[in-house]
């Protein structure tokens, strides 16, 4: 699987999803990405077949973003104040055990 990581979050933060054969790419490290609308990262995503992990809620507009387009989303719900280090953590435990089928055209919420 292709995590590709929008820049609302640590880069760090894609380590997470490293293991198992999985692979991440950051927003923030492609120019035609960062600081561009949420439509150029959808597209790219589905282009690449990448499942997006953010923290913004704009791509859970169904009527804007069609999901059966892409892979999946993650959206990560959890207060601002988190640690870095604590949030992966709890992304960590809570997303062990899932595999590709897990996120397939859905929204995955996890606070």
């Amino acid at each position: 699987m292709l995590f590709l990581i929008d820049e609302n979050l640590p880069s760090s933060f894609g380590e997470v999803f490293v293991g198992k054969g999985n692979e991440i790419t950051y927003v923030a490290g492609h120019s035609e990405l960062r600081a561009k609308p949420d439509s150029v990262i959808f597209d790219y995503a589905f282009e690449k077949r990448a499942i997006i992990v953010t923290r913004d809620v704009g791509f859970a507009n169904l009527e804007r973003f069609d999901l059966s387009k892409i892979e999946g989303i993650i959206m990560l719900r959890f207060p601002n104040e988190i640690s870095i280090s604590r949030l992966c953590e709890e992304v960590s435990r809570l997303i062990k055990g899932f595999n590709h089928v897990d996120f397939k055209n859905f929204i995955t919420i996890i606070e």
